[in-house]
């Protein structure tokens, strides 16, 4: 795996997120803690599906279904659930003295690090996403039963499947009126470029608010359950 290049410049190369998002996200990084490509998809900048495939063709790592097949019982005597949720990491296999760690972020080298140190082997990153990963712990360590449907390659192909299923429900539609109703569709494109914006300012003033000591990160939070139970 080349160099030590951090997710967030990977994914603003790729064109998945830009200096503002990137921003953002650090900021809400910055106050809040958390993976931060977790954050971009939780902002909903970019999708943990693009996030995968971006990390895999850029940086070569290689892409793992941890369901498909099951793991080794085994492995899990490596590291400890604590520790597996701490990180966000699963245990995949040994292979001599290192240990195959699937990882959302395979550039995050602290995690890396303290893994190695916590088990005392060298570290293969692999790549699964985010919320994989957390059902992998739930399955294999929680002892939940968890089902995942096989995704070939990152659902790319879902998109496409609802068109056409649009398409085929609408057959008897004349072009005019296809033209119609298309012209009077939202411009999905903008809506989303809006609702980014929008999320972009809420986390600059969020820091803002934190950093110019006008309420704390404890408060925010509180004020947020609050508004949550409707209180």
């Amino acid at each position: 795996m080349a160099g030590r290049k951090k997710l967030g410049d990977l994914l603003k190369e790729a064109g998945l997120i830009d200096d503002f998002q990137l921003e953002a996200a650090l900021s809400h990084q910055r106050n809040w803690g958390g993976k931060l490509g977790s954050i971009v998809v939780d902002l909903e900048f970019a999708g943990e599906e693009d996030i995968a495939r971006v990390i895999s063709e850029t940086m070569g790592v290689p892409y793992i279904n941890l369901f498909e097949p099951e793991l080794s019982p085994d492995i899990f005597k490596v590291l400890k659930a604590d520790m597996a949720k701490k990180f966000g990491v699963v245990p995949v296999r040994k292979e001599a003295n290192a240990l195959v760690l699937a990882m959302a972020d395979p550039l995050d080298i602290a995690t890396m690090d303290n893994i190695r140190f916590i088990t005392g082997l060298s570290i293969k990153p692999v790549l699964s996403m985010a919320s994989e990963i957390k059902d992998a712990i739930r399955k294999y360590y929680d002892g939940e039963p968890v089902t995942r449907k096989s995704k070939a390659s990152f659902r790319e192909t879902a998109g496409q499947a609802s068109q056409l299923e649009f398409v085929s429900e609408r057959q008897d539609i004349s072009t005019t009126e296809w033209n119609q109703q298309f012209q009077q569709q939202p411009d999905v494109q903008s809506v989303r470029q809006d609702l980014a914006t929008q999320k972009i300012v809420i986390e600059a003033l969020t820091t803002l608010l934190i950093e110019k000591k006008f309420v704390t990160r404890d408060e925010l939070v509180k004020l947020i359950e609050q508004k949550k139970l409707g209180i």
